[in-house]
């Protein structure tokens, strides 16, 4: 095939994968997308009330892990309640009020009965139970409507996955020789394996230590946070996706040994820098949460010894890694 031959042939490739995108997006869109953007909040929204009632409850001096207290912990973490300390004005000063509700709610009116108090000690201070509404907010109009059409582009992307990698390969493959196409069936199972067990580990283990840590520190300095949706879903999917990229770890420590940059016994000495390494690269692809990042750091670390392990036991055959041979 010529030049321009290929160029049609990658054309058409990509031209098939980006319809089976496009499709999938409209899939996603239609069934997936909305039930998306829910769960996503399901852990924010369990850390948020966890952390409201363990604050109020240490607020009131009583400590939240303590026996006796667990049963009204449970009853307003499932509750979603939050103290409130209101002041009563005596009875006999709201007699003067008007019984009209609406000219009760007068703020001159209202105004006029605190001056009437002969002294502030006549309020009764009083605790009450709120119910508080927990959720993500939208600063923009468009928002919502961006952070659905993100989630519809990503959950399609994954529902098309193996069509579009079909066509990208039917492409790819025509022009490797048998023994290379083995290496591909072989190392790309490993490798989706490994990329969906970040992706999981981050998702239902990471990201509840991660956000119930941030929520805690932001609460040790007295700061509010107001979350907004755009910032709290790229959060969500970065970090998955910085897991899912760097549980690739052993399959680039065989690569780098089989076309013989480094040696195995190189990797079995360097293990002490190996692990400075993997500590930058956690704080680069997590939140730079202590919390996150020794996440990240301690799987990444049992990687790398399975890299070795890899380097060292997996056959060599023909091809990656072995002695150059005309294929003909």
């Amino acid at each position: 095939m010529t030049f321009g031959e290929h160029l049609e042939e990658l054309r058409g490739s990509l031209t098939k994968a980006l319809l089976w995108l496009c499709a999938g997006m409209v899939i996603s869109l239609w069934l997936c997308a909305d039930p998306m953007i829910r769960y996503i909040q399901t852990p924010l929204k369990a850390a948020i009330k966890q952390f409201h009632a363990d604050r109020d409850l240490a607020r009131l001096k009583y400590d939240p892990t303590a026996p006796e207290v667990q049963a009204l912990r449970q009853f307003i973490t499932e509750n979603a309640l939050t103290w409130d300390l209101v002041y009563d004005i005596p009875e006999e000063l709201m007699k003067r009020v008007p019984a009209n509700p609406d000219q009760a709610r007068d703020p001159e009116q209202l105004a006029e009965l605190l001056k009437s108090l002969p002294s502030v000690d006549q309020l009764k201070p009083r605790m009450q139970l709120r119910r508080q509404d927990i959720g993500l907010s939208a600063q923009k109009m468009e928002e919502p409507f961006m952070i659905w059409m993100k989630a519809g582009l990503i959950i399609g992307a994954v529902l098309a996955s193996p069509m579009i990698f079909y066509h990208l390969w039917n492409f790819v493959g025509a022009g490797l020789h048998s023994h290379e196409r083995r290496h591909v069936y072989l190392y790309l199972p490993i490798s989706i394996g490994l990329f969906v067990s970040g992706i999981a580990l981050a998702f239902f283990v990471v990201l509840q230590f991660v956000i119930s840590f941030l929520l805690t520190f932001n609460g040790q300095l007295d700061v509010d946070v107001e979350l907004r949706l755009s910032y709290y879903t790229t959060f969500v999917l970065l970090l998955p996706l910085g897991f899912g990229i760097a549980f690739q770890l052993p399959l680039v420590m065989l690569f780098i040994e089989r076309i013989g940059l480094i040696e195995t016994k190189a990797y079995i000495e360097s293990w002490r820098i190996a692990i400075l390494i993997i500590a930058v690269v956690s704080v680069v692809l997590t939140p730079a949460d202590v919390t996150s990042m020794i996440a990240m750091m301690v799987p990444l670390v049992i990687l790398y010894f399975l890299g070795i392990a890899m380097c060292k036991y997996l056959p060599r055959g023909r091809g990656l890694g072995g002695k150059a041979y005309d294929p003909r």
